[in-house]
């Protein structure tokens, strides 16, 4: 089995991508998928999000075996609707490419928190310029880590509206593969999986080197992730990431909100890959040459980054506290943030081999993707909350704080688009990264090697 060459030729051509489709647009797509072949594509309501948004399944193939897609798990992170475009429009045309499955495409998993970031999906594809349209949930509201599971004889994860149709999709498909696809905004192109072999692996990260993007080679984002292989991670379960927080002094249930798809589809013995990509490179993040401070005192230094982030942010929220509405979603999220940035800090700071001199690379991410990214997330969400509440409110004191933060703010932005923009990555080679990886599962599977 030549799997290279087979990807290729199944994931086929992708043209130019000049924009991530908006919710509307994936579901219009759909839409008229479904009426040019309703002999091959099916489309279920399986849910309602909180704003009455409607989750949908559109269904392609008739296997014995099914594989779920989830789009956007995150609504910040809108390569998988790209993607999930791409692979619908194929497999509509040559039932072939569905690999003896069945494909259960859930379009957008956060339809409400999308829209909220719809602004920058046309670009300017910047860091700025998505940091001026960004919105993530806290942990507690978004879907894919509201899943319920025991920790420590304690029920946690509380199901949203958007998590129960995943979970009532997984009860009635029993899926032998889970793809869940997500971004992140600088530095290389990592997977989670749950199993597997080195050839499996292996043939994941090729199909970031096929792309021209860089491999991560930092540590995992999720606590207690063993690493199997240079960019690719064992995806723990809730109990191993809580258990890796709390001796880090971090409360594990703030900072997760509940179990993850991995947790309550362990009963039927499904697979998960998580595909996690950059919308920019820097060739600094992977220079292994040593740098001129020691890991330890760049750690330390990070760490005071994020508490000094969250007193900024608290300090803004403070002197405006009186007249903000108490519903707003970008509110939520900056309260979240600040309240978990201390914990973030903790665990900065706990990293081994504390003594060692830092790599050039470690100290460019240290500087401008951890700390840069919160700032302009966290900023981005602020500066958001505060334009929306005097539009609703017209007072002077939230005109005078807008206005003296959106100061702060762009001096944030000027010196990462001065020090560390990022080349940005064509969309359609993100989507087909994305795309050749669940191919590459399902070929697998389809042939009974591991995943």
């Amino acid at each position: 089995m030549r799997v290279g060459d087979d990807i290729t030729e199944l994931v086929g051509p992708i043209g130019r991508i000049s924009a991530f489709p908006t919710v509307d647009e994936l579901n219009g797509f759909a839409d008229a998928l479904s009426a040019a072949h309703p002999d091959r594509i099916s489309s279920t309501e399986i849910g309602r999000s909180r704003g009455g948004d409607p989750i949908r399944e559109v269904r392609v193939g008739a296997g014995r075996q099914h594989i779920l897609v989830f789009g956007n798990p995150h609504p910040n992170e809108p390569i998988g609707m790209a993607t999930i475009r791409h692979l619908l429009g194929r497999m509509a045309e040559d039932d072939a490419l569905t690999l003896g499955a069945t494909w259960h495409f859930v379009l957008c998993v956060d339809p409400d928190g999308t829209r909220l970031n719809e602004s920058w999906f046309a670009g300017p594809h910047t860091r700025t310029g998505v940091a001026r349209g960004f919105y993530r949930p806290p942990a507690v509201e978004q879907p894919e880590w509201c899943f319920p599971t025991v920790w420590r004889g304690h029920p946690v994860g509380v199901p949203m509206p958007e998590t129960k149709a995943l979970m009532t999709l997984i009860d009635r498909t029993r899926p032998a593969l889970i793809a869940s696809l997500h971004n992140a905004e600088f530095g290389g192109g990592f997977f989670y999986t749950t199993g597997g072999d080195p050839e499996y692996w292996s043939a994941l990260t090729e199909r970031l080197v096929a792309a021209d993007v860089p491999i991560y080679h930092g540590q995992p984002d999720a606590p207690g992730a063993r690493t199997v292989a240079q960019g690719v991670f064992e995806l723990p379960r809730f109990d191993t990431m809580a258990d890796r927080l709390t001796a880090q002094g971090v409360d594990a249930v703030a900072a997760l909100g509940g179990g993850g798809c991995r947790d309550y589809a362990a009963r039927y013995g499904t697979a998960i890959l998580v595909c996690e990509l950059p919308l920019w490179v820097d060739p600094r993040i992977g220079d292994g040459s040593a740098g001129d401070r020691v890991l330890g005192d760049l750690l330390d230094a990070t760490a005071a980054d994020f508490r000094a982030l969250a007193e900024v942010a608290a300090d803004v929220l403070g002197r405006v506290s009186d007249r903000l509405s108490g519903r707003s979603p970008f509110e939520r999220s900056v309260r979240a943030l600040i309240a978990g940035l201390p914990g973030l800090a903790t665990s900065r700071q706990t990293v081994p081999g504390r003594h060692r001199i830092a790599t050039r690379g470690e100290i460019f991410v240290g500087q401008y993707d951890w700390t840069a990214m919160l700032r302009l997330r966290l900023g981005g969400m602020l500066l958001r909350m505060l334009e929306a509440e005097c539009r609703r409110d017209g007072s002077p004191v939230l005109a005078m704080e807008r206005d003296r933060f959106a100061a702060v703010f762009a001096g944030w932005c000027a010196d990462v688009e001065q020090n560390a923009p990022g080349v940005p990555i064509p969309l359609e080679r993100l989507v087909r990264i994305q795309a050749e990886a669940m191919m590459l599962a399902a070929i697998r599977l389809r042939h009974g090697l591991a995943i």
